[in-house]
């Protein structure tokens, strides 16, 4: 995948960014500079609207701010599928995380669950 990617740095619960090449910025055109404050508009419009549990409004602009998105992956010549894929990775990393903390089905003998081990990163070995 080309560009900045973001990556969650699991002990602090924040997301980190990540170059995978030098970052080169591109030279600001009026199309660009529309795509910018759409795309702040709408992620502004997410926030708030999830702020005040209008959930329409939240559903609305989470369509247009991907939407938006979008179309500056297309400007940049990302492959949408990149992003998807690298959404997915994720999305399974965290499942598989989540369930190799849960205790096992079995009690020791004085009743209470072990857990031979704990996750408390999303940091891999």
């Amino acid at each position: 995948m080309s560009g900045a990617l973001t990556s969650w740095d699991g002990a602090a619960h924040h997301p980190t960014m990540v170059y995978s090449r030098p970052h080169q910025v591109p030279p600001l055109t009026q199309e660009r500079k529309d795509l910018y404050l759409q795309v702040g508009q709408h992620a502004t419009g997410c926030t708030t609207a999830f702020i005040d549990s209008r959930r329409a409004d939240l559903v609305r602009e989470s369509a247009l701010f991907l939407l938006t998105l979008s179309r500056m992956w297309v400007q940049d010549g990302v492959d949408e599928t990149d992003v998807w894929t690298e959404l997915l990775r994720r999305v399974e990393v965290s499942d598989l995380l989540h369930r190799l903390n849960q205790p096992p089905h079995r009690k020791k003998k004085n009743g209470s669950p072990s857990r031979p081990w704990r996750v408390t990163t999303s940091k891999l070995p």
